[in-house]
């Protein structure tokens, strides 16, 4: 007759316990190695070196944007002024006509005559699109240039930034002074 085969069982490891092992003995190595440079010595940064832009802004062809700060008596907030100058003579009364500004002397508006001897302007936000805008189309070539004040926040300068990016204005120069 023949044998009755037991049915064979096969036998389970754990392995959580010996993989926590590893893990403990892998992080406590990292933890207490000490790495060391081949050299010994530390490393030295060579940093750029920088020089001051010394161009001089041109005398011909350029457009002042001038931000700053109205003189106010002492605990008064100051209000924030837009300056627009154009540099060339002959240029600023067709820059300046389409303001229609009236001569504050003679009540009348301003002739060509007038505008041309008035070297900068000041303007509140919406006409600056609009001497931009007159800038960019009677002198292709002008070269613009921002100077604000210090102490004004940065978003002043961006909002004449923006008023200069949307007629192509986008090369401008900013003015500073020498720290000395």
């Amino acid at each position: 007759m023949a044998k009755a085969r037991l049915k064979r069982h096969g036998f389970h490891i754990d392995m959580t316990p010996l993989v926590d092992v590893g893990f403990l003995l892998l992080t406590f190595f990292m933890l207490t190695a000490k790495f060391k440079s081949d050299s010994g010595d530390s490393v030295e940064i060579k940093l750029p070196s920088a020089q001051a832009d010394t161009t001089k802004l041109p005398d011909v062809n350029i457009v002042t944007l001038t931000i700053g700060l109205s003189q106010v008596l002492p605990g008064e907030t100051p209000d924030t002024l837009l300056y627009f100058g154009v540099s060339s003579e002959k240029d600023r009364a067709a820059v300046y006509r389409d303001l229609k500004r009236d001569n504050p002397q003679t009540n009348q508006p301003y002739t060509d005559e007038d505008l041309s001897k008035i070297p900068q302007m000041i303007v509140a936000k919406p006409d600056l699109d609009i001497l931009i805008k007159a800038a960019r189309l009677q002198n292709p070539s002008f070269r613009y240039a921002i100077n604000a004040d210090h102490r004004l926040s940065y978003g002043y300068v961006d909002d004449v930034m923006r008023s200069m990016q949307k007629y192509g204005a986008t090369r401008f120069n900013l003015v500073t002074t020498t720290q000395g």
